[in-house]
C-alpha cells in the first residue's frame, strides 16, 4: 500500500503476532474486538417518529456517509435498534465497506452488525475508522461465506485481534482522521460534480448534433411526427430501423456460464458494455470458436441490449476488439448502405433514443424490449455525406470530453486511494499523527 504522507513513525515497535499486520507501536496492544465492543442483536418492530432508519442501500461504500431511508419505508423483517455513536458494519458483501457512525439513534436492518463500544476501552470514532481500513476489510471479506450473497458474522469479526492504542490516543487519531476526511469529502464532492457535468455535456453534445445536425441555426426544420424525436432538419427522413439494415433483429448465443473460459473468442454480454457503449477491459469471458461460430460479429455491427439494462449499445470494430461473438440478450443489427454504422451507434446514445425506449419498454420483473420493437424505431436520417460529417465531428468532440472524464475519474480514484491508505497507516500505527493532530484547528 502506498504511503499517503511522510508522517513520522513511532519511536518503537513490537510484533503484532497476527498474519495481516507486521508490527504495532510498542505501547499499543492487540485486543479481540468482542472484549472491547458489544454486538447488539435485539430486534424490534417498534418505530419512533424521530428514528433514523438505515438499510444497506442507504450507506455509501468506504466513505462512511449515509442517508436516512425515511419513516415511510417498509421492511420485510424486524429491525435492530442502535444508539448514537454505535458503529454499524454491513456484514453482507463486507468488501463494500459499508461502515457508519450514526449521530443519532434509530433502526437498521439485520444485515448490519451493531457494535457498541466499551467507551472506557474503545473510542467509537476510532473503531469506525479501523473498520474502514482496507486491510481490515480484506481480512473480514476473506471470512465471508456464501457464493452469491457472501456475508460475515460476529463470531469472526468479534474474534479478530485489532490494534488498540491508549484511549486518549484513539481520540487523537480519530480527531485527525475525521478532520482530514472532511477535506477529502469536499474535494471528492467537487470532482464528482465536475464529472457529472462532463457526462451531461457528453450526452447533450451527442443528442443535439445527431438530432439537429451540425448547423442548426441555418437549417430549416420540420416536425418529425414522432413525440420522442421532435423537430428535425427539413431535408432529413425518418425511416424505421428495419429498413436501414441489411439484417436486423439477430439474437445471439445462449451459452451457460459453465462453458466460459479464459481464452478463445470474446463473448460479449450486456454487462461487458458501459452505458457509453464502450467494451470493458476487465471481466470479459471467452468461448471456443465451435460454440459461437454462428454468432461472430462483422465490422460495423450494432449490438443493443434487449433485457436488463435495455438500450445499452455497442459498435463492433474488429481492429479494436478482435474476434467477438455476442450473447442472446444483445440484439444484432447490420447497417445497410443508407446508414453509416458510426451514425447509427451515435443515435443510440441520444436522449431521443431513451425517449423511444420509454415508449416501448415492457416492465415485468425486469425491463425488456424485443428485436421487433427495436426494428420499428424511427431513425432521424440525414444524407450519407452529412452522416459522415456528424460522425467525424462527434468522434473528435467526444474524444476530448472523454479525456476530461477520464482525468476527473482518475483524480477521484487517486483521492479515494489516498484516503484508504491514510486511514490504514494511521489506525495500524505505521505513521504517527499525534503532532499533526495537535495543530489542527476546527473549521
Amino acid at each position: 500500500m502506498t504511503r499517503p504522507l511522510l508522517f513520522p513513525t513511532y519511536p518503537q515497535y513490537k510484533p503484532s503476532r497476527i498474519p495481516w499486520l507486521d508490527e504495532i507501536p510498542a505501547h499499543w496492544e492487540m485486543r479481540r474486538l468482542k472484549f472491547s465492543a458489544t454486538n447488539v442483536t435485539k430486534l424490534t418492530s417498534q418505530r419512533n417518529e424521530d428514528d433514523l432508519t438505515l438499510a444497506l442501500e442507504n450507506v455509501e461504500s468506504w466513505s462512511g456517509k449515509y442517508a436516512d431511508a425515511g419513516p415511510d419505508v417498509q421492511f420485510d423483517s424486524q429491525l435492530k435498534r442502535f444508539q448514537s455513536r454505535d458503529v454499524l458494519f454491513g456484514k453482507l458483501r463486507p468488501y463494500l465497506a459499508k461502515v457508519v457512525l450514526p449521530d443519532r439513534h434509530g433502526l437498521c436492518v439485520g444485515e448490519f452488525l451493531v457494535l457498541r463500544s466499551r467507551e472506557d476501552i474503545l473510542f467509537p470514532e476510532y473503531l469506525w475508522m479501523l473498520l474502514r481500513s482496507p486491510t481490515v476489510v480484506d481480512v473480514i471479506s476473506a471470512s465471508s461465506f456464501g457464493a452469491k450473497m457472501p456475508r460475515t458474522d460476529w463470531r469472526f469479526v468479534g474474534g479478530m485481534r485489532l490494534p488498540l492504542p491508549p484511549l486518549h490516543e484513539q481520540a487523537t487519531i480519530a480527531r485527525y482522521l475525521t478532520h482530514k476526511d472532511a477535506h477529502i469529502q469536499r474535494y471528492l464532492h467537487t470532482q464528482r460534480r465536475l464529472l457529472a457535468s462532463l457526462q451531461q455535456l457528453r450526452k447533450s453534445t451527442i443528442h443535439y448534433t445527431v438530432i439537429h445536425g451540425l448547423d442548426p441555426k441555418n437549417t430549416s426544420t420540420k416536425p418529425s411526427g414522432i413525440p420522442w424525436l421532435g423537430d428535425i432538419p427539413a431535408h432529413w427522413q425518418t425511416p424505421r430501423l428495419k429498413y436501414l439494415c441489411s439484417r436486423s433483429g439477430i439474437y445471439g448465443a445462449n451459452i451457460p456460464a459453465t462453458e466460459y473460459q479464459d481464452t478463445g473468442i470474446r463473448f460479449i454480454r450486456t454487462t461487458d458494455i458501459t452505458d457509453e457503449g464502450i467494451l470493458k477491459d476487465s471481466g470479459g469471458v471467452f468461448l471456443p470458436k465451435e460454440l459461437v461460430d454462428n454468432y461472430l460479429l462483422d465490422d460495423g455491427d450494432i449490438l443493443i441490449s434487449r433485457s436488463g439494462t435495455v438500450g445499452r449499445s455497442f459498435l463492433y470494430q474488429s481492429k479494436l476488439h478482435g474476434l467477438c461473438a455476442h450473447a442472446c440478450y444483445l440484439v444484432r443489427f447490420v447497417p445497410g448502405p443508407r446508414i453509416l454504422p458510426e451514425y447509427l451507434f451515435q443515435f443510440t446514445q441520444t436522449q431521443a433514443f431513451q425517449g423511444f425506449l420509454r415508449s416501448v419498454v415492457i416492465q415485468s420483473t425486469i425491463e425488456n424490449v424485443n428485436a421487433k420493437k427495436y426494428s420499428n424505431a424511427h431513425i432521424p436520417l440525414p444524407p450519407l455525406d452529412e452522416q459522415a460529417a456528424i460522425a467525424e465531428y462527434l468522434d473528435e468532440r467526444i474524444a476530448k470530453i472523454d479525456a476530461a472524464i477520464a482525468g476527473a475519474s482518475r483524480l477521484i480514484d487517486l483521492m479515494e486511494q489516498y484516503r484508504a491508505s491514510l486511514i490504514h497507516e494511521v489506525v495500524t500505527g505505521a505513521r504517527d499523527v499525534r503532532k499533526a493532530a495537535a495543530v489542527i484547528r476546527d473549521d
